[in-house]
């Protein structure tokens, strides 16, 4: 692996279960889904801050993506773990950035129908190691792997946005060096 390697952590919050994934470059490391069981609680909320937290010093991310919250699909619980999220981030200075799963269905779905299951399909052609999950996910009929789909996109843009930030870096570096001739 490069020395120039990065690593973003992707966390798709849930109430009930959380989506996790980990790039290291343009590897796809480790993906899954957490289970935060029991009714919402400070437990439940220190028990998915304390997983995070385990990631975050397990891979020592450079950059954390997590999913924006739509105002409507959204509840005190889950505002309260993004809010948490987002201090966590800041404890640790940690960079972290934001997408919605509609910014997500428009990058990864090429098809006329956006919607979460093409979203995980799209996702899986990059990454066919999730093929097994998305295999269990449609026979399913409640989504379970679904958050982890989506953790994997958001892990995927994040890469996606590190790696234009330095190709325009080097760009500008490259313009701005003094030309030699021969």
């Amino acid at each position: 692996m490069p020395n120039n390697a990065y690593t973003v952590l992707a966390v798709n919050p849930g109430t009930k279960y959380l989506g996790i994934a980990v790039f290291r470059g343009l590897e796809l490391q480790d993906w899954r889904v957490k289970n935060l069981s029991g009714k919402w609680s400070k437990e439940k909320l220190k028990k998915a801050l304390t997983i995070i937290s385990t990631w975050t010093l397990r891979y020592r991310p450079d950059l954390v993506a997590i999913k924006r919250l739509h105002p409507s699909r959204s509840s005190r619980g889950l505002n309260s773990l993004h809010t948490q999220i987002q201090r966590l981030c800041l404890k640790k200075k940690l960079r972290l950035i934001h997408y919605t799963i509609k910014q997500l269905k428009t990058v990864f779905c090429h098809e006329e129908r956006k919607n979460k299951r093409n979203l995980a399909e799209a996702v899986t052609a990059l990454y066919p190691e999730l093929t097994s999950e998305l295999a269990i996910e449609k026979r399913r009929r409640n989504p379970y792997h679904m958050r982890m789909f989506e953790a994997v996109a958001l892990g995927a843009a994040g890469v996606h946005e590190i790696t234009n930030r330095r190709n325009r870096r080097e760009a500008r570096d490259c313009s701005s060096a003094p030309q030699q001739h021969a």
